[in-house]
């Protein structure tokens, strides 16, 4: 008798220790796509469809189309040199999709992930087709695209045409766009799904035999199941895996690096695709293996095996289940999962450990918005993700509106902002990224702009050295101890060498104020004072006053105080006179303390 797949693996789970009797956060995502209904399409329902998919339904990450059909959702310099069209031509000439999606996403605190769909696919062409797009065109001429062993660029069986994933100008474009998005736009994380793969029946084409032959010594072989073949073609996926992943890391190690495969064995034997030894390898910060099937009992016999992939449960990896998160479809045939056994499958999917589950697709999870809503609702502490450092994406800043395309909006923590406004069409948009201090600002804009905020931007700051989102009393002393270094991370004039130059423009450029303010409240007033009379004649930093940068809190740090007393940003400073009324005053203090003046 047949042991029941489902009660064996939760066993072995529990034996294993990695059973969780314990809520956690769990990923709650759908993918949003340009296809079906118009979630994203146009831009003018993108908000209403965000605020339904946060405040209804209650999910908190979106994996938003990016690439699709050989262009970029977004304007990308990278494609319009490669093949002069720097976006989906859908979007005309001012429409940037990733951008809109982005600022929806985080106007509601979700993380938003950059969704690469078509990877290595520039086309679907329908079986025996022939790409006839511009990327398309790109690799056809270079002798780029997989071939049948027909010499067919898509068959019956596979409907897409396939760029080649060994050759390295083919992967470093995916690369480029990617680090291409990540610089450009304020996102979470990037995902490829089953296209980074090499389909079964493809690569029998001159470039593969001529790559095979120099590497193996062999000739393509006339069977599509020959091992050799299929193993160096996974070992090529493999590559590409290894160096995509190590490329956002490097650029952007606080980014969330996805993967969404077909499950195995049908990833592997299909596509070419073991994402079980990219797990093996620590690769992807989440995996996401396509559990599509529409009914219960198929469902329970496939997620069993990709959770022991994940948990380890063979004994020979580490576990893995943290990284899981479970892709389950309510549209993905033309016979929709029925409701209940979807909200079933969630529950499978958090009763083995896993991170969560993204739903395939928006369409589903909108049309069930109060259903959805009403089930999440029972457990609103698995509500935020686990992928996303709590605070990433705080509430934004609203402007108000004091006259005609007048706005005004309160700062409270200096940092680095996104401003971004909505027309008339109900679409928003960037319009610059900036580096606000505390205080009021404000902002003239065009009258058709129905609304101003400023939202939290999570790209790099030149000067943010320790990466915290803040410039501050941190980075200056930073700064100062690697004066005269070679790490030009610190040159932040691009001069080519790191010296005082830089520091003058980190403390009088970005931060706008002056040698004595330790508060860095832009002003050097009594508060700096009293800030350095506490540190006097110790070792400090820029916070506690040392600000000749000698590491000694002392009386050349009181002397640029006194010079600058009274400084304020648009404010002279005042005459020698209020200086040394200054330089008495911290005698009495130090006096006080018992120091000598």
């Amino acid at each position: 008798m047949l042991i029941n797949q489902r009660v064996f693996l939760c066993i072995a789970l529990a034996v294993m220790g990695l059973w969780q009797m314990e809520t956690r956060a769990e990923v709650r995502g759908t993918w949003l796509t340009t296809t079906g209904p118009d979630h994203i399409r146009s831009g003018t329902k993108t908000e209403s469809v965000f605020n339904t998919l946060r405040n209804t339904v209650g999910l908190n990450t979106a994996y938003v189309e990016t690439l699709k059909e050989g262009y970029t959702q977004f304007p990308s310099q990278v494609m319009q040199d490669l093949i002069g069209v720097d976006r989906h031509p859908n979007l005309g000439t001012t429409r940037d999709l990733l951008s809109e999606t982005a600022i929806q996403a985080h106007r509601q605190g979700m993380a938003h992930i950059a969704w690469f769909e078509y990877g290595f696919s520039p086309q679907y062409v329908g079986a025996f087709g022939t790409p006839t797009n511009e990327l398309g065109q790109w690799a056809l001429q270079n002798g780029y695209l997989l071939e049948d062993r027909d010499g067919y660029y898509a068959n019956t069986s596979h409907q897409f045409a396939w760029m080649n994933p060994a050759v390295p100008e083919v992967r470093q474009l995916l690369i480029d766009l990617t680090l291409e998005a990540i610089e450009t736009h304020d996102i979470d994380g990037v995902q490829l799904d089953d296209r980074l793969a090499w389909p079964r029946e493809f690569g029998w084409d001159d470039t593969t035999a001529a790559m095979y032959k120099a590497e193996t010594g062999r000739n393509l072989p006339s069977n599509v199941n020959d091992s050799n073949f299929r193993n160096w073609r996974a070992q090529k996926v493999f590559e590409f895996a290894t160096q995509w992943y190590t490329a956002v890391k490097t650029a952007r190690p606080d980014l969330i690096v996805s993967v969404s495969p077909s499950i195995m064995n049908w990833s592997f034997t299909q596509f070419n695709a073991d994402w079980e030894d990219w797990a093996d390898a620590g690769l992807f910060d989440e995996i996401v293996p396509q559990v599509y099937r529409n009914n219960l009992s198929s469902y329970r016999n496939e997620l069993p095996r990709q959770v022991s992939i994940m948990a380890g449960a063979d004994g020979t990896r580490n576990g893995r289940l943290e990284d899981l998160v479970i892709g389950i479809s309510r549209d993905a045939t033309s016979s929709p999962t029925p409701l209940n056994e979807l909200l079933q499958m969630i529950q499978d999917a958090r009763d083995a450990g896993t991170a969560g589950h993204v739903l395939w697709y928006a369409r589903g999870v909108l049309d069930n918005a109060e259903a959805l809503g009403a089930f999440y609702a029972q457990n609103p502490e698995l509500a935020d993700s686990p992928k996303m450092d709590p605070g990433r994406r705080p509430d934004p800043l609203v402007a108000d509106e004091l006259l005609p395309a007048f706005w005004s909006v309160d700062v409270t923590t200096p940092g680095q902002y996104r401003l971004v406004v909505k027309d008339d069409k109900a679409r928003w948009s960037e319009a610059e990224s900036l580096y606000l201090l505390s205080g009021t600002y404000h902002f003239d804009t065009e009258l058709d702009i129905l609304g101003v905020e400023l939202l939290a931007d999570r790209r790099p700051i030149p000067a943010d050295f320790n990466r915290d989102y803040l410039v501050d009393q941190i980075d200056i002393d930073a700064l100062v101890a690697n004066l005269g270094g070679t790490d030009l991370a610190y040159d932040l004039d691009g001069s080519g060498v790191v010296d005082q130059d830089d520091l003058a423009y980190l403390v009088e450029q970005v931060w706008g104020t002056r040698a004595g303010d330790a508060n860095l409240d832009r002003e050097v007033d009594l508060l700096d004072l009293s800030l350095l009379a506490a540190s006097f004649d110790q070792p400090g930093g820029w916070a506690e006053g040392d600000h000749n940068h000698d590491g000694i809190v002392n009386l050349l740090d009181l002397s640029l105080l006194a010079a600058n007393f009274g400084w304020r940003a648009g404010v002279m400073v005042p005459g020698p006179a209020v200086a040394w009324l200054m330089l008495a005053g911290l005698g009495y203090t130090m006096g006080r303390r018992g120091y000598s003046s």
